[in-house]
């Protein structure tokens, strides 16, 4: 499928002043009434709030209505780097059955198996475009890539049999679906052991210090530290 490559900001002024010949010019040849589309519309209003040059100059979008076997509809836009180098790829999902909120992007430096960032407003999502865009510019990979790298080993050397996807669920916070129990498992990373709670079995990969957070809490309650609290507590009664 051949598709018009204009930059985003080529796009922004021409979807302004309604400009647009076709449906595949505009890139949302895929949807099946794209004027009516309430979903294409939303997404539009993404692409619209888009202000970080090296995307606005380095980047086309295309719009996709994705018809899974099981569950509704719903629509993503995918922004393509005009030199076509892979790294610098991502798409913005919306209302998709196979992810946890409303907005999720996907990034090819975090991997496809889950979202680098989620959540539910748009503008909490536009926002966190135009920080990418930089990183983009620069090939900067913050923190939390190596870390899920981490954790997904980390998954297989506690007998997974293959790697899950590690979400995040805030800083240095991962969790994973178990294949073994279906249970999810709550993860840390750290990329120092001094910030390694005490008792809490941990690994170190490539530099990342990760154990389970089921440890930390057990040696946060273990009774050795009850007892610490206890005798601290009666000494400032004295």
């Amino acid at each position: 499928m051949s598709r018009r490559k204009i930059s985003v900001r080529q796009w922004q002024e021409r979807f302004k002043a309604g400009t647009f010949d076709s449906d595949e010019q505009a890139g949302w040849e895929d949807f099946y009434h794209p004027l009516s589309d309430r979903r294409l519309q939303t997404l539009a209003r993404l692409v619209m709030g888009v202000t970080d040059p090296f995307i606005l100059d380095h980047h086309y979008v295309w719009f996709k209505d994705n018809t899974p076997a099981v569950g509704p509809f719903y629509g993503d836009v995918r922004f393509m780097p005009l030199d076509e180098d892979a790294e610098k790829y991502f798409l913005v999902s919306l209302d998709s059955p196979y992810e946890r909120t409303k907005w999720a992007l996907i990034t090819q430096r975090y991997g496809y198996g889950a979202p680098e960032f989620e959540c539910r407003d748009i503008r909490q999502m536009i926002r966190y475009v135009n920080r990418l865009g930089p990183e983009l510019e620069q090939g900067i990979k913050p923190p939390f890539i190596a870390e899920r790298f981490a954790v997904e080993v980390f998954a297989l050397l506690r007998g997974e049999p293959s790697r899950p996807h590690a979400y995040r669920e805030g800083d240095h916070r991962y969790s994973y679906t178990s294949f073994q129990n279906g249970r999810r498992c709550m993860i840390r990373a750290a990329a120092s052991q001094e910030d390694v709670p005490p008792g809490s079995d941990s690994e170190e990969i490539r530099g990342i210090y990760v154990w389970c957070a089921e440890d930390e809490e057990k040696a946060l309650s273990s009774p050795v530290k009850t007892a610490h609290k206890s005798h601290r507590k009666k000494e400032a009664e004295r």
